[in-house]
């Protein structure tokens, strides 16, 4: 129903700018019938149908009618870094920072920029700062348990994945960085046990961790637990 209502709000505000999209492609943007999430709304709805320009568009028009107006900025700033644009979208997310020091998205959003940097240790900051300020958002944590990953500190990504499930066990992402962190960590084990033994005494499928891993897969398909006898020892 939002996307039916955004779609609508695009044709419908779209059409009477035509003529005057020439010299202003924002319009009469200073009408004050015109509320400020419309033009958000508009843009939002570009960004989704993957024409970030307009959206970008949409929501300068909306920083021109209000230049407090937050949303816009941190909406903007993702815009922009989903171009790549990191430097206008940085600039957008500490603008917004500036307005309100407690907008839980701009932190969140700049945290997701700083890691497509490499920037970790800042993502971390700013995950932290948001989830001090909505402890309750599982988005942050899923995406701090993320930094935690990509720095390879498994325990505490996931502890952040399993906090964000518990919050909002519809969420789909953290099932899949779950599994993601559960895959390095048996790669991780199965090379320090072939390290342990040597390839010839390994009595586990030879090859690399991908090869155990697909056969415990299909293991857990067929129900042939054949795969699991070689783990099983006598008493030393």
């Amino acid at each position: 129903m939002r996307r039916v209502m955004l779609l609508l709000a695009i044709l419908l505000g779209l059409a009477p700018m035509a003529s005057a999209q020439e010299t202003d492609p924002c319009g009469d943007v200073f009408d004050l019938n015109i509320d400020l999430a419309f033009f958000v709304g508009q843009g939002d709805v570009f960004f989704d149908l993957g024409n970030y320009t307009r959206a970008i568009e949409r929501y300068s028009c909306a920083i021109r009618r209000d230049p407090t107006y937050v949303a816009a900025y941190v909406n903007r700033g993702y815009a922009y870094a989903v171009q790549g644009n990191y430097d206008l979208a940085l600039a957008d997310y500490d603008y917004a920072l500036t307005i309100d020091a407690a907008n839980v998205s701009a932190y969140n959003n700049r945290g997701v920029l700083y890691i497509q940097q490499g920037r970790f240790q800042l993502a971390l900051t700013d995950f932290d700062l948001a989830i001090a300020l909505a402890p309750d958002y599982a988005i942050t944590y899923q995406n701090r348990g993320t930094t935690h990953a990509i720095e390879g500190n498994y325990d505490l990504a996931l502890a952040d994945f399993q906090q964000a499930i518990t919050l909002d066990p519809d969420f789909a992402e953290p099932y899949a960085s779950l599994g993601m962190v559960y895959s390095a960590l048996a790669v991780a084990s199965y090379t320090t046990y072939r390290q342990l033994l040597g390839d010839e005494q390994a009595p586990l499928p030879a090859g690399d961790a991908d090869t155990v891993i697909a056969a415990l897969e299909d293991s857990r398909i067929s129900g042939n637990f054949s795969v699991w006898l070689p783990m099983l020892l006598p008493a030393r």
